[in-house]
């Protein structure tokens, strides 16, 4: 038997509530199957409210069951519920509670171990708190309710009990109706999430220190063609820089060379003698100062035949 308490009050609405903050209640874990059909024998009475003011506006009973047959049909155990009222003053304890709960269940459903009863009980003087029990039978508690599922349960009543915009009957409509749906759900749990979460995160991190990496690499192997393409430009450029220095010097040769003329030294007869044009140059024999005209003529001489 799970027992819970709560708090806060209820509304007289019956609109849909909010979408339930998932996190609040406990996480189904585990793989159910429905009980079967032969170990619950269902009955007709679904309820009992002792107050006699909790279930009594227009559609709040009809609310209330389709979400007890929600629950029955989910899980294959039909459920019970009991708002005790003052005659449940004396229930207040958890062994209270459960010696209650037993008695109730042999006098509904005798040996039928298929069946669940959840007592609820608001304090009288104190409508803000509650106390609540769940109680199934053997074959409900040991093939579909177990104590997670009965804490899925009560953490909905718990949830839609603080609910404001809800009255009692759809309170307790969507409290069994969610129940039902996620006990034989399975999911994960809140520390599978975390270590999922935390394999997304190394491996988010992952990618992002790979890429990085990659970005790196990218880049550096882009500076380095950039450098390459930069030496080699360097290269090219002195090469054509060089090759024009030196076809500006053969080009210059090849202009000064047309400038000097071969003549014979008038005084000793060497032969052959390379002297500019307009210049004076001398023998390389003799040292004859020779004077070459434009034309390339000998203009003026010196030496013995100067003297003559």
């Amino acid at each position: 038997m799970v027992i819970i308490a709560g708090a806060v009050y209820f509304g007289v609405s019956d609109e849909m509530p909010q979408p339930v903050q998932f996190f609040l209640i406990e996480r189904s874990t585990e793989n159910r199957e429905a009980l079967p059909e032969s170990k619950c024998t269902p009955v007709d009475v679904w309820y009992q409210d002792d107050w006699g003011d909790w279930i009594d506006e227009e559609g709040e009973e009809d609310a209330l069951i389709d979400g007890l047959k929600s629950f029955y049909e989910s899980t294959g155990v039909q459920p019970y519920l009991w708002i005790t009222g003052e005659d449940g003053g004396q229930y207040e304890s958890a062994q209270s509670l459960e010696d209650l709960a037993e008695a109730k269940y042999k006098e509904l459903f005798g040996i039928d171990e298929g069946h669940m009863i959840v007592i609820f009980r608001e304090y009288p003087n104190n409508s803000s708190e509650y106390i609540c029990t769940v109680t199934p039978g053997y074959d409900a508690e040991t093939q579909v309710l177990d104590e997670q599922a009965r804490e899925i349960l009560l953490d909905f009543i718990d949830y839609f009990y603080t609910d404001t915009d809800l009255n009692e009957g759809y309170f307790f409509k969507y409290s069994f109706k969610n129940a039902g749906e996620r006990i034989m759900q399975k999911q994960l749990s809140f520390r599978q999430m975390g270590i999922i979460a935390v394999v997304a995160v190394i491996f988010v991190i992952g990618l992002i220190i790979v890429a990085n990496i990659a970005k790196k690499r990218k880049i550096a192997v882009a500076k380095q063609k950039t450098l390459q393409a930069q030496e080699q430009a360097k290269q090219a450029k002195a090469v054509a820089e060089q090759k024009k220095t030196d076809f500006n010097r053969k080009k210059y040769e090849d202009e000064l060379e047309t400038q000097y003329v071969a003549v014979n030294c008038p005084n000793c007869g060497a032969s052959n003698l390379k002297i500019r044009r307009t210049t004076v140059g001398y023998c390389d024999y003799c040292g004859t100062a020779i004077k070459v005209d434009k034309d390339g003529n000998i203009a003026i001489i010196s030496g013995d035949q100067a003297g003559t």
